[in-house]
């Protein structure tokens, strides 16, 4: 047993600096949280190992071109990175990146809404993780422009309702979200609502969720995606493999959305912090020109369903658009066998490169 007396509120601070690179350090043993990357451009945490903080992993905060490469971040009171950068309302990318870094037993002490990675801006990159072990979800995502792709979720959302290994929350202005070539194992907590691979709550629509796959994930009326009260999403191209359901809906039905649309709240999302009226958000998501049209409509199609308990689930009315979700047995085969190329030609999927998933060429993993 370690009992820690450093309380400073991070162990390593860089203000507005650039191309600095720091590599293969161990930093442990806190408090509080180990590292803070304020302003500045080009800073790189790279081949670092972060242990036993009783805060948090890593903040980033504003500057660009930040990035976390080949670390490892474990044992962590609350959520392992926490970056915020870009501009929404001008779309200005941060290109911050976070790849091929392990994050695992997070939000110990904090039990809910502390994830391995929260991000909050525009343009950002999460590829190449794994992501595990956790009572609550993997990812937050709140803003536009982000990549999350060829990253491992598994075991979060173990003691939380109504999460998801992803989750998105409450405000259509967010888009150009593209979730591809991820898999999702092993998220099947809850108690009221479930868990779900990915969740997109409270509105959240435009985004595309493509090649992923999603193994026993959703649990009690949660599928391994769950839509809720959202429009425009694309659920694409995905494996689902004895999940609850593959897809689950929520829906609200015209009358909620269009008052929702007209809440005070959500009219500040939309045309105060940005607004989705102008010619640069129209330009860049088109599908915003018809906000107001065809609630509840979101397209899944060309997705292989292998084993689960429903299809879909929630789909009273049948307003989704549907198209060629073949329902197959397992067999006792695994998820990997159904994911090389014949296969999923037989179904009707394009190649989904299961080899690329996960963390490459980090010197804190096996």
């Amino acid at each position: 047993v370690t009992l820690s007396v450093f309380n400073a509120p991070f162990m390593v601070e860089i203000k507005d600096c650039s191309n600095i690179t720091i590599q293969g350090l161990s930093f442990q043993e806190s408090r509080e949280s180990a590292v803070l990357i304020s302003g500045g451009k080009n800073c790189l945490l790279k081949d670092c190992r972060f242990e036993r903080f009783g805060h948090d992993g890593i903040h980033i905060e504003g500057g660009s071109e930040h990035g976390i490469s080949g670390c490892l971040l474990r044992t962590l009171g609350f959520r392992g990175i926490d970056i915020k950068g870009g501009d929404r309302k001008t779309l200005t990318a941060a290109n911050h990146f976070i790849e091929n870094t392990v994050v695992e037993y997070f939000s110990l002490f904090k039990r809910t809404y502390e994830p391995a990675v929260h991000l909050d801006g525009c343009g950002m990159r999460i590829s190449n993780n794994r992501f595990s072990h956790s009572s609550s979800s993997a990812m937050r995502l709140e803003g536009n422009d982000f990549t999350i792709e060829y990253n491992e979720v598994s075991q979060v959302v173990n003691e939380s309702d109504d999460q998801g290994g992803i989750d998105i929350f409450y405000n259509p202005s967010y888009r150009g979200i593209n979730i591809r070539y991820n898999r999702w194992s092993d998220i099947s907590g809850g108690t009221h609502s479930g868990a779900a691979g990915v969740r997109l709550d409270d509105m959240i629509s435009g985004v595309t969720i493509y090649g992923n796959i999603f193994e026993r994930c959703g649990s009690v009326i949660f599928g391994g995606v769950q839509i809720h009260g959202g429009k425009d999403n694309l659920v694409e191209n995905n494996l689902f493999y004895k999940c609850n359901a593959a897809v689950s809906f929520s829906r609200w039905g015209e009358k909620r959305w269009l008052k929702e649309l007209d809440t005070l709240a959500i009219r500040k999302k939309i045309y105060e912090e940005v607004d989705i009226r102008s010619a640069l958000y129209l330009g860049k998501y088109p599908e915003l020109k018809t906000i107001r049209e065809n609630a509840d409509v979101n397209t899944v199609k060309n997705n292989l369903i292998i084993d689960c308990k429903n299809e879909f689930l929630r789909n009273k009315k049948d307003v989704q658009i549907l198209l060629n979700n073949p329902v197959i047995q397992a067999n006792e085969k695994n998820a990997e066998a159904f994911c090389t190329p014949e296969t999923l030609k037989e179904y009707g999927l394009k190649p989904i490169p299961f080899e690329k998933i996960g963390p490459k060429n980090n010197p804190w993993i096996k």
